[in-house]
């Protein structure tokens, strides 16, 4: 079935970006403060996706070591005297956190931002509206993209659908940071959808179209953490070091007391008999803790609209599940449900770029020409072939070239956050917020320098890009 449309004039701007999650935000400050006219186009009524919507915390700051006793000593610990050295991401994000940190909104590691840091939600969302305003970044909220205006392979505008009905926004540039690459599907950029062949040889995935599973961190008050740490020291098999924070029991348990970041992993005893391991995340409110556990996944597709409401109702009710086995947990006895997240969705397509980002690019800590940003977060996918699973890692980080934000065969399209041209592999440590909002940032800047230029975002001068990210304070 057809219809036509009529389309209102939304106006005309320098740089359009589609998504207010990690990579949106902070692609449209980037590009507002390079002295592009910008709008920030965005589905719900914040800002920030999954650190404001998602609780899902800000990572991965800092390089990553597997030993625990190394970690503190020789990251966790040098925050606290030059953590430059450490860091694998500055600018807008570092800036960010910097911020709710000052204003006591944010959990750091000795005052500085470091592996995960958990911010107060509302202080999250104002202080990035705060960042917009001052960049001076437009902001459509409620409003949704349907379709990508097209003239031959190049994007000239969306049309978007919000209260006033469909709206027409003319372009200079386009940046995607929708997540699950909606404009650049529309504007024709070739993708895939879960795994692929090359996934397979990569070792990373079981059949071809498996995609992550759905998730969600959900926050929870009323936790005694000193009743917690005390059946933990008596308990020590209950503790489960996390994979990614990397901290013994007595260096969380000290984190938390000194009011820093503090991650773990207990086991909770489910009703078959077996246990499996729950995330615990600390707060800046004391009492406060985001959780991720047993019932807190469900397998679908984040394109499939039925798909995804059976996903919420699963995951609404597998909270309550477990829940009902905390009541028992010594620490939580009386802790409470106060923010259960929409539906997190973290895989469904991945576009194919000027450059494919692979799995190997990752962990042998590949250098690029082109490097925009840094990263520190290990693969995050299951399956994972042994070799990587069980690699050394020691100061471990890798680069992030611009050319997988660049989509092959159409013009003035950037692609930014977890839908970029990579493989599953590679998009497992890709994925995450802070890689996000720092590929985020260079798409905004380079964004705005084609403008600027006269020139198609595929043809920027990369070395001036690359020094004005540095000069504003990333990490290449």
């Amino acid at each position: 079935m057809r219809y036509s449309i009529e389309a209102k004039d939304g106006g005309s701007y320098d740089v359009v970006v589609c998504g207010g999650g990690t990579a949106g935000v902070a692609a449209a400050i980037a590009a507002a403060r390079a002295g592009a006219t910008t709008l920030l186009v965005e589905r719900t009524f914040t800002v920030g996706g999954m650190l404001t919507l998602g609780d899902a915390g800000i990572t991965k700051f800092s390089e990553h070591c597997r030993d625990a006793e190394v970690y503190k000593k020789e990251v966790l610990d040098v925050l606290g005297t030059n953590p430059r050295s450490v860091q694998v991401a500055g600018g807008i994000a570092h800036e960010y956190v910097e911020r709710m940190i000052s204003r006591g909104g944010a959990l750091g590691t000795h005052g500085e931002a470091g592996s995960y840091v958990f911010p107060d939600r509302y202080c999250a969302q104002w202080t990035l509206m705060d960042m917009l305003a001052e960049a001076g970044v437009e902001v459509l909220y409620d409003t949704r993209v349907c379709l990508a205006r097209m003239e031959g392979n190049t994007v000239t505008g969306v049309v978007v659908a919000n209260k006033e009905g469909f709206v027409e926004i003319s372009a200079k540039r386009v940046i995607d940071a929708t997540g699950d690459a909606d404009v650049a599907a529309q504007a024709g950029v070739e993708f895939h959808k879960g795994v692929t062949e090359e996934d397979l040889r990569e070792g990373c995935g079981n059949r071809i179209g498996q995609m992550m599973a759905f998730g969600t961190m959900f926050r929870v008050c009323g936790v005694n953490f000193a009743r917690l740490y005390r059946y933990l020291e008596e308990n020590p098999d209950r503790f489960w070091q996390h994979e990614f924070g990397v901290m013994t029991l007595e260096n969380a348990k000290q984190s938390h007391e000194n009011g820093e970041m503090s991650v773990m992993r207990v086991l909770v005893d489910l009703p078959d008999g077996t246990s499996r391991p729950m995330q615990i995340y600390n707060m800046p409110a004391r009492d406060e803790a985001v959780l991720l556990g047993p019932y807190c996944g469900y397998e679908g597709d984040g394109l499939d609209a039925r798909s995804i409401s059976q996903g919420q109702k699963a995951i609404q009710e597998g909270v309550q599940k477990l829940m009902a086995l905390l009541r028992d947990y010594p620490g939580f006895e009386d802790a409470r449900v106060i923010f259960v997240p929409d539906v997190g969705v973290r895989e469904t397509r991945h576009i194919v770029g000027e450059y494919v980002m692979t799995g190997m690019d990752v962990i042998s800590g590949r250098d690029f020409e082109d490097s925009i940003a840094c990263g520190g977060h290990p693969v995050d996918v299951h399956p994972l072939p042994p070799e990587v699973e069980n690699m050394p890692m020691n100061h471990w980080r890798f680069h992030i070239p611009y050319r997988i934000t660049v989509p092959k065969n159409v013009e003035n399209l950037l692609v930014a956050g977890r839908c970029v041209s990579a493989t599953r592999m590679a998009s497992g440590s890709l994925r995450t917020t802070v890689q996000c909002m720092a590929v985020g940032e260079a798409a905004g800047m380079a964004s705005a320098m084609s403008v600027a230029a006269g020139v198609t975002p595929r043809c920027v001068d990369i070395a001036a890009l690359q020094r004005k990210l540095v000069e504003a304070g990333a990490i290449l």
